[in-house]
């Protein structure tokens, strides 16, 4: 099974995860949290990174928040000799469920693919869609 790890600013990976669970109504397997803080060590945070990931024989897929933050480069830093591992930014919640639903049927990287193909989708102006009938 691919690992699934959020990496994120603040509480909000953590606080994903909750939702989630709410959502399918336990908490999901084998995912971990790490919070990046303005006081953070890219060496530190990167290091904590690189143990979580030891254990992910079938691959793992990282996801970030936003794209050039702080919690990106430590991931890239921390995956960059990691071949079965991706980073994929932007993290939804559409995105995160689609990680649970599928993790257990696809590589790492058709994983990483499906995340951010569901995640991309998920990204609607719903009042053009369904008020105004665009």
């Amino acid at each position: 099974m691919v690992k699934i790890i959020l990496v994120t600013h603040g509480n909000l990976a953590q606080e994903l995860l909750n939702t989630t669970s709410q959502i399918i109504g336990k908490t999901p397997e084998d995912f971990e949290t790490l919070s990046i803080t303005a006081a953070a060590s890219v060496e530190k945070e990167s290091a904590k990174l690189k143990e979580m990931l030891k254990d992910s024989p079938e691959g793992a897929v990282i996801l970030t928040d936003i794209f050039g933050g702080s919690a990106t480069n430590i991931s890239l830093t921390a995956s960059k000799d990691n071949p079965k591992c991706n980073v994929i930014t932007g993290l939804n919640l559409s995105m995160l469920l689609t990680a649970v639903n599928n993790r257990k049927k696809l590589s790492a990287k058709e994983l990483a693919e499906k995340i951010e193909a569901d995640g991309k989708r998920a990204v609607i102006n719903a009042t053009e869609l369904l008020i105004k009938g665009l």
